[in-house]
């Protein structure tokens, strides 16, 4: 039978052998070294261990086996809905587009395996237009099984149980989500139906990730993981309603600014954008967004002025937070609340222009004081 795409037929006649090497050579070279969360087998207690060897390259393929189960995800919904044409696409992009990046790791791992799972996958993709939505769906989740068995094949347990990797893994997904979308929303309007539908999944994926992480994490991080949940559930809406892809952009940079705080990694790792500018060129630039702010309010474009008052605060205040809390706290705390929660609130619920412009005032002032200490 033909396949879509043809796998290694190398015969291992040492497989143990060669995955020792494998597993030696992941942990041998890092990408970095980190503070990172794990849960103890033998309790419910979480605690904090130093681990090594949690590379880009692990990440990388936990994060495209997750882009895999997205794209079956959207298969099955398209396939119930009947949209054969949309169900389709999505069996053929992880065929197309992502299985020749995390093949040779499975192949090396386990190369039956490798054949196992390519060869369902094109079974799935040749089982659309001739199959009942309960066999196409009893196919998908068995592909889902063998997306599992790789992942316990590839990554080391200690690794996959890692709330860090795992955190990571959905910092990682997110901006995939984001460029999709990207290219599938404009002005409110869906243009290209599958990337929609793509960036919807990724993100849906990301979202169970880290809801399966976060019973890992210490509690003290609670609020921390209440905030991303919140974040999530703002990004969902955002992309139910066809929101212009800043706000998408938005979002995502306030989730990873939490999963910064939670794993300790900064954001530029992470996805996120960081700084070197000086304060006084940062305040100059949040007093820029908020001018920019009123405009687009003055028109009524309430995406975007949410979007510019999101980024003055994640892409710049974020920034000198620490060294003017140095100076007063009280300052930065008050300055953060009306920046981060009552700016976003007033525009949510479009008060009248002269209220926002008031706030963006007591803003203003606010920052001429912390110019004045920095």
């Amino acid at each position: 039978m033909n396949t879509l795409f043809t796998t290694a037929g190398v015969i291992f006649i040492l497989p143990a052998l060669l995955l020792l090497l494998y597993t030696i050579h992941t942990i041998a070279s890092p990408d970095y070294t980190t503070t990172a969360f794990a849960q103890e087998e033998n309790n419910n207690t979480v605690t904090t261990t130093n681990i090594t060897g949690v590379n880009s390259t692990l990440v990388d393929f936990v994060s495209n086996i997750e882009q895999i189960k997205g794209h079956l995800n959207a298969a099955v919904m398209n396939k119930q809905a009947g949209n054969n044409t949309l169900a389709q696409a999505h069996t053929f992009h992880p065929i197309a587009e992502i299985y020749s990046r995390i093949e040779p790791q499975i192949s090396t791992a386990n190369s039956t395996l490798n054949q196992t799972l390519s060869s369902n996958l094109n079974q799935l993709s040749q089982m659309v237009s001739n199959s009942i939505v309960d066999q196409f769906d009893m196919q998908a989740q068995k592909v889902n099984g063998l997306l599992n068995q790789t992942v316990q094949q590839v990554v080391p347990v200690e690794t996959a149980n890692n709330a860090t990797f795992n955190l990571m893994v959905v910092s990682d997904i997110l901006p995939i989500a984001s460029t999709e979308y990207g290219e599938a929303v404009g002005n409110g309007k869906v243009t290209e139906i599958v990337e929609y539908q793509d960036g919807q999944a990724f993100v849906s994926r990301a979202q169970s990730v880290f809801g399966q992480t976060s019973s890992r994490i210490p509690q003290e991080m609670t609020p921390k993981i209440q905030e991303t949940n919140q974040f999530f559930s703002d990004l969902n809406n955002a992309i139910q309603n066809k929101s212009n892809p800043e706000v998408i952009d938005a979002s995502i940079r306030e989730i990873t600014h939490e999963i910064s705080g939670i794993t300790g990694i900064n954001e530029e790792r992470l996805g996120g954008s960081g700084t070197d500018t000086e304060p006084k060129e940062v305040i100059s630039e949040i007093r820029t967004l908020l001018n920019q702010t009123i405009q687009e309010y003055k028109q009524q474009n309430y995406d975007e002025a949410e979007a510019l008052a999101i980024s003055a605060y994640l892409d710049n205040f974020e920034f000198i937070e620490a060294p003017l809390a140095e100076k007063d706290n009280t300052l930065m705390v008050n300055t953060e609340l009306m920046l981060r929660e009552q700016l976003r609130l007033l525009i949510q619920n479009k008060v009248s222009i002269e209220e926002l412009q008031q706030h963006i005032d007591k803003i203003n002032n606010n920052l001429d004081q912390g110019e004045k200490l920095l």
